[in-house]
């Protein structure tokens, strides 16, 4: 309250009051802030976080930097003070124990005020949730990598391994549980056991654009969650890769094709008698028959030539043979080497 009684600090009574005190007792009095003497962090030994109501935060901070931000966050600043500027400046570390002082500048009833306040933030190591969990192997689904009916190239297994880590570093940047915890190469082909579930759908995604073929999920039961009330599952991914490669030749529609490529939507053949491109979802990759690999195509000389075909050396017998020609074959000279490939006892050109 405001009146014109007098001080009962310095005996004033020729000022006006506040909550009982002259202009400068007042002030004299008055905390511009209100913090604790002491203050208790909680960080991540592993990967630098911090605990912040019973949450772990991600933070790149160092720890004296870690340390400053938690004494602001604890600070009150008295509702009478304007403009307030805190600044908390380390002054001594004694082994988990750092101590700060805070210098504090605010305007008070028009006047400005500068006070200090000594605080000691007590740093107690410890290890996050996820740290916990990478360390001891944890994981919430695998990817199983796999081919129908043939075991995986060495090609497609650099291709995925490393299309994984690529893709990792940044699902780590705002997944700490987007790992590996373990890799492993079977018969049957390669198995990544991701740490977080959601990082694995992503992953097995970019796979499939990489490498094409079929996603299906297994859900595992692996034990029920008491404090959440819930079962715990483990979920199996498999991407499994046709029993052709990019090159092969396949039957499609009673159409000799070859794959010229696949993504994550669809395959792409060429008719090898009409040179036309189709594309295929891969939905209806059951309908594909493998007829020939690219590594039967062979390298032959042209013989002989007419308007409607060519001729040329059968590659084993040495005994001729013609291979029609269509408006999209290739423009062919006598003496020029090609590629051909045999499909039963028929020969396609290539190219």
């Amino acid at each position: 309250m405001k009146g014109k009684a007098f001080c009962p600090i310095c005996g004033k009574t020729d000022e006006e009051l506040f909550s009982g005190l002259c202009r400068s007792c007042f002030i004299e009095e008055l905390n511009l802030i209100t913090v604790p003497n002491e203050i208790q962090l909680t960080t991540c030994t592993q990967c630098g976080s911090i605990q912040k109501k019973g949450r772990w935060c991600d933070s790149d901070l160092i720890i004296e930097e870690q340390s400053a931000e938690a004494i602001l966050e604890h600070v009150e600043v008295n509702e009478i003070v304007s403009n307030a500027q805190i600044v908390p400046e380390i002054k001594n570390i004694r082994g988990s124990i750092l101590e700060f002082l805070v210098k504090v500048t605010g305007q008070v009833l028009g006047k400005e005020v500068s006070q200090e306040f000594q605080v000691k933030v007590k740093v107690d190591k410890n290890v996050c949730n996820e740290c916990s969990k990478y360390a001891s192997g944890y994981y919430e689904a695998v990817i199983q990598l796999r081919a129908d009916e043939r075991s995986l190239s060495l090609e497609e297994i650099e291709i995925a391994d490393e299309d994984l880590r690529s893709h990792l570093e940044k699902l780590s940047m705002e997944n700490r549980m987007a790992y590996i915890s373990n890799r492993a190469q079977i018969k049957e082909g390669i198995d990544y056991y991701i740490g977080s579930y959601k990082a694995a759908r992503k992953l097995t995604e970019s796979l499939k654009n990489k490498l094409g073929g079929i996603i299906n999920e297994s859900p595992r039961l692996m034990g029920f969650d008491k404090s959440a009330g819930k079962n715990l599952y483990r979920i199996w991914i498999l991407l499994r890769l046709p029993n052709f490669q990019m090159g092969d030749f396949v039957k499609y529609n009673k159409a000799i094709t070859q794959v010229t490529g696949y993504d994550g939507n669809k395959i792409y053949l060429v008719d090898l008698s009409s040179s036309e491109r189709v594309s295929i979802p891969w939905k209806s990759v059951g309908k594909l028959e493998v007829v020939a690999r690219n590594d039967e195509i062979k390298k032959v000389m042209i013989s002989a030539r007419t308007p409607k075909s060519v001729q040329i050396l059968h590659p084993d017998t040495y005994q001729p043979v013609d291979i029609d020609l269509h408006e999209e074959s290739p423009h062919i000279t006598i003496g020029k080497e090609i590629e051909v490939v045999e499909i039963n006892n028929v020969f396609y050109l290539l190219g």
